[in-house]
């Protein structure tokens, strides 16, 4: 497990949770308590990515550049359903930004598509060797 990429997880961590009862042993709740504040993060949401290191750990997904590439399709997913979601509510191909920047909304989302192909196929590839 990585402690890295829990605290990678941590501080990008959105996804709505669901209560669940978690007891600490008293010897090293202050220590990670600590170690969550050193990092800026919570500590559900560093536990969340202790949790998800032992997941991918035991999926066999060890390879630190291949977690970063899952983190990357992950993170592009959810930047592609924002794109998507403002082009359907305000139906503009582009829009115009307070500090003077257009966002090209289908650009974008075509861009970010092909991102996502591009490391999804790169994730088949390194799956096959």
């Amino acid at each position: 497990m990585s402690l890295k990429s829990a605290l990678q997880f941590a501080k990008n961590a959105s996804e709505e949770k669901v209560p669940f009862r978690f007891q600490f042993p008293v010897s090293i709740k202050k220590e990670f308590e600590e170690l969550c504040e050193k990092n800026n993060v919570s500590m559900t949401d560093t536990i969340l990515g202790l949790i998800i290191s032992a997941i991918d750990e035991d999926r066999g997904v060890t390879d630190v550049s291949t977690l970063n590439i899952i983190n990357k399709i992950e993170s592009l997913e959810k930047n592609y359903q924002e794109l998507e979601k403002v082009y359907k509510n305000t139906g503009d191909e582009a829009l115009d930004c307070t500090d003077g920047t257009t966002i090209y909304l289908i650009d974008d989302m075509e861009l970010t598509k092909l991102s996502i192909n591009a490391l999804k196929r790169e994730l088949e590839i390194r799956s096959k060797k």
